[in-house]
């Protein structure tokens, strides 16, 4: 779904995945700036996004170069080079990128990334074939994994709707509303470490409470068909 006003978004890192994520994206109308350190990567995209450039993405007068510090959303999609990724991110971070997600491989780089101040809903663990469907709500800042099980099914994080908070399950019987099941929820719990900083740890409930009302920091686990689903994030579109 098309926002009304066009964004701007980088794509850091040109493997598989974030090829065909910025290729999705560029195609959908979105302005993307497509940014690899390998030049065969940025030359096998350049035809078919705004931008392509050859730079290190950890290297600040570069990103500025290409006003990366401008763009409305900045997507990291390095695979296994963890060190690279969460430098990247935390240059993000300092260039002012409001929306930033990062493609995580393990949960240490997760844990590492949530205490960076990174939301959980933020960061994506999905296959690299998946970019093409991420492109289609990456900008709305609900979704988070997303993980198609069959040709018509796919499980999928979603950040809760504001319609929901405060809400039960048992209330909503999103099932039958929504025609998806509800298999966990994420909860982030803050506490403070030994140096006084805030920190999250998050929780998950395999088994919600069908009782216990929605917090707006939770992450819904839900699965269903794609279209099922794709109705409900829209939904939670809608309710922003």
């Amino acid at each position: 779904m098309m926002n009304a006003m066009k964004k701007s978004i980088a794509v850091i890192s040109l493997g598989k995945f974030g090829i065909r994520l910025a290729t999705s994206l560029s195609q959908k109308g979105f302005d993307v700036i497509a940014i690899d350190f390998n030049p065969d990567s940025v030359d096998d995209i350049k035809e078919r996004v705004n931008v392509a450039v050859v730079l290190d993405a950890t290297d600040e007068k570069a990103m500025r170069s290409v006003n990366v510090d401008k763009v409305d959303i900045a997507f990291v999609a390095m695979g296994t080079n963890v060190q690279s990724s969460l430098l990247a991110t935390a240059l993000l971070q300092k260039l002012g990128v409001a929306d930033i997600y990062v493609r995580s491989i393990n949960q240490l780089q997760e844990n590492i990334l949530l205490s960076m101040g990174i939301p959980v809903n933020r960061i994506i663990n999905i296959e690299e074939d998946m970019g093409e469907q991420l492109s289609a709500s990456l900008v709305s800042g609900k979704v988070g994994r997303y993980i198609q099980i069959s040709e018509r099914h796919s499980l999928l994080e979603i950040r809760v709707p504001s319609i929901f908070i405060k809400k039960t399950l048992k209330k909503l019987d999103i099932r039958r509303n929504f025609k998806v099941n509800v298999v966990g929820i994420k909860r982030l719990i803050p506490h403070v470490d030994d140096h006084g900083d805030v920190q999250y740890d998050v929780s998950m409930t395999d088994i919600p409470d069908p009782e216990d009302p929605l917090q707006e920091s939770d992450v819904l686990v839900i699965l269903g068909t794609d279209d099922h689903l794709d109705q409900f994030v829209r939904m939670g579109d809608a309710s922003s």
